[in-house]
């Protein structure tokens, strides 16, 4: 369950940053090409300078999915969050139902099988997105998981 509540949780703050980089990312190519076109006049006087703004705008282009997630890969991370959001709803009941003595041993680690491969299933959608590990993220994902751990299951 610390797992799955991890993983939320880390996806959470990783698509906030994300989507916080892509946002800066747009407003800076924009306002740089706009200051660009707009400038015209300037750069007219210093040729060697505009070629190589405009070279490296090019570059950042082509190299801008490497390190900036697209619309497409950010849609798939949030699917994998709402999968680990699912999953972890799925464990929790399980073991609310347990603890409260509605479900035997037997029942409830039957479920748990079931449930395993669901867990499997996500984990090899995760690996698949390449997604990188951020320690300050992590660090971040670690505390409100035990935060939330200490408030409802302790």
């Amino acid at each position: 369950m610390m797992h799955t509540k991890y993983g939320d949780a880390f996806l959470a703050l990783y698509l906030n940053r994300q989507r916080t980089i892509r946002k800066w990312y747009i407003v800076f190519m924009l306002l740089f090409s706009t200051s660009g076109v707009l400038g015209w006049k300037l750069w007219v006087a210093i040729p060697i300078i505009a070629c190589g703004l405009i070279a490296v705008m090019q570059l950042v282009r082509l190299i801008e999915n490497q390190f900036i997630l697209t619309d497409n890969d950010l849609d798939k991370v949030s699917d994998l969050r709402n999968r680990y959001i699912s999953y972890f709803n799925k464990l929790e009941k399980l073991w609310t139902d347990f603890n409260a003595k509605r479900l035997t041993e037997e029942q409830a680690t039957d479920q748990f099988y079931q449930l395993r491969q669901v867990g499997a299933d996500i984990e090899a959608f995760d690996n698949k997105l390449h997604i990188s590990k951020i320690k300050k993220l992590c660090n971040i994902a670690d505390t409100e998981t035990r935060n939330y751990f200490n408030q409802y299951h302790s």
